[in-house]
């Protein structure tokens, strides 16, 4: 089978849900936790690796429970199912790439997890001595999945990232072709990274066909 043209990379939390989901089930389990620590994360006092490592010395497995049924209440943001479908029309992968953790990606992809070329998110493990830990084959110095890594791995082709805030800034970074939301889009800029701002997946999938990635539909027969 010949190598794809192109790699779809893209984040979970905020990108295929409309909202930052970890944010929210964290903040509701463990506010008093996950409040100050999203604060240092974002000032980029503390590094990814070490927020999410403070973050599992924190919660009890109870917590992760409760965080896992909080998911309950979210879906994929319109648009992503029919893109998921373009892409696999067009043989391109996709390859689902989250800094959170897999139980909670896969409350809510689990129906279409076998659609994607790998899901990558941190693992979670419990022992009586340590507690909860989350660990990725991934880590890194500064990052628990370091998505950069993973497209170092798995990237056939053009790398296309998709992404919304700070976990896909090390991705964008080595991306040949970069869709940022907010927060993210801003620290491209200051970085001068080029990028393409998008709102829907409708955005990423017209930039795809203009750039000969995604085949362009053909044109309506006039009536």
């Amino acid at each position: 089978m010949a190598a794809a043209i192109a790699t779809v990379f893209c984040d979970f939390d905020g990108t295929i849900t409309t909202e930052d989901t970890f944010d929210a089930v964290a903040a509701a389990v463990a506010p008093e936790v996950w409040g100050p620590l999203k604060a240092q994360l974002f000032n980029f006092e503390i590094n990814l690796r070490q927020s999410m490592e403070l973050l599992a010395a924190a919660l009890a497995p109870s917590d992760l429970e409760q965080m896992v049924s909080h998911m309950a209440q979210f879906e994929p943001r319109p648009g992503f199912l029919p893109f998921l479908a373009e892409l696999e029309s067009a043989g391109l992968p996709f390859v689902l790439v989250s800094a959170g953790l897999v139980p909670l990606v896969n409350k809510l992809m689990a129906p279409h997890r076998h659609r994607f070329k790998h899901l990558v998110a941190a693992e979670v493990s419990f022992n009586s001595l340590d507690g909860l830990q989350f660990h990725s084959e991934f880590f890194s110095s500064d990052e628990l999945v370091a998505k950069a890594a993973v497209i170092a791995r798995y990237g056939q082709g053009s790398s296309v990232v998709i992404g919304d805030s700070i976990t896909d800034l090390g991705m964008a970074q080595v991306a040949d072709l970069v869709f940022a939301r907010a927060p993210l889009c801003h620290w491209l800029e200051q970085r001068q990274i080029a990028h393409h701002r998008w709102e829907d997946f409708d955005d990423v999938s017209a930039v795809l066909k203009a750039e000969g990635l995604l085949p362009r539909g053909e044109a309506a027969m006039p009536g």
